[in-house]
This record gives C-alpha cells, structure tokens and sequence, in this order.
C-alpha cells in the first residue's frame, strides 16, 4: 500500500499552453525523459537556439555509448524546456515538466518531482531529466516546483 505526501506552491493559474514530451510515445503516463542523464546537478533550463540543444542533448546523453540524433527543433516556433534532479542514490526518482501556463506577462512551468520514502527501490545511481516543446515566447519564465513523496508500507 503507498501514500501521496504532496508540497505545492499554489498560484493562480492564467492561460495554459501546451506542453509536448520530446518522446511522445512515453506520454501516458507521464515520467521522465530519461532516468540515468549526465546532468548530475539539479537543473531547470529554457532553450532558444540549436546550439544551446546540441550542448544539452550532449548532457542528457553522456551516459550512453553513442550519441542519438538531435532531435531537430524548429526554434522560429519552438522552444525547449530541460529539467534535471540531479543526482540521487536509488530508483524511484523521477522529474516532469507537468504543466505550463501565461500569467502577469512571463511563463510559468509547474515541475514535479517525485522521490520515494521506504519503497522498494534498486540500490544504483539515478539522474532523472524531463525534455518538452513549448511553442515559443520570448516571455520571462518562473519555475513552479511541486514535490510528491511517494510513502510505502
């Protein structure tokens, strides 16, 4: 049996826009892009610019042996949304871009994260990160975190 222990910053959400998972085939449900990336560090970043994706498409990667093709973005339309937990010790673990919204004249994205507490998890390094399109904005963007632990009996 497991319990939902959730933290949320609550706001007034505006005009929602649409957020698409780079691997739309692992929409539903969602979870992260990938579990094990070389972004070691906690990371929430926008990107407007091929050379800025080629740069985080290398990160996301590097634990692979080969490199996957960059997945090519029109940025006169689109922009990307990466976001990364860092580093944690066990399975379980897992990031998203849940949602995204205009509101007061900037961008907000709402990342959840979700972290397990006495769950059955294997014992391996983990780096969970999330990729998404947005169409673009030149908007300021804020990051809204939420923060679900999973609790197991």
């Amino acid at each position: 049996d497991s319990v939902l222990q959730a933290t949320q910053e609550t706001a007034n959400q505006g005009k929602s826009v649409p957020i698409t998972p780079l691997d739309p085939k692992r929409s539903e449900p969602r979870r992260s892009f990938v579990e094990v990336s070389g972004i070691e560090e906690p990371l929430r970043v926008v990107i407007r610019d091929r050379d800025a994706w080629r740069n985080i498409w290398k990160r996301i990667n590097a634990p692979n042996r080969e490199l996957p093709s960059l997945p090519v973005i029109d940025f006169s339309l689109e922009m990307i949304v990466v976001v990364a937990l860092g580093t944690r010790p066990s399975s379980g673990y897992g990031i998203i871009v849940d949602r995204a919204y205009e509101r007061d004249d900037q961008l907000e994205i709402v990342v959840r994260s979700q972290s397990p507490k006495h769950c059955g998890v294997w014992p391996m390094m983990t780096s969970p990160a999330d990729v998404v399109r947005l169409p673009k904005t030149l908007r300021p963007v804020v990051f809204r975190e939420t923060e679900i632990v999973r609790v197991c009996n």
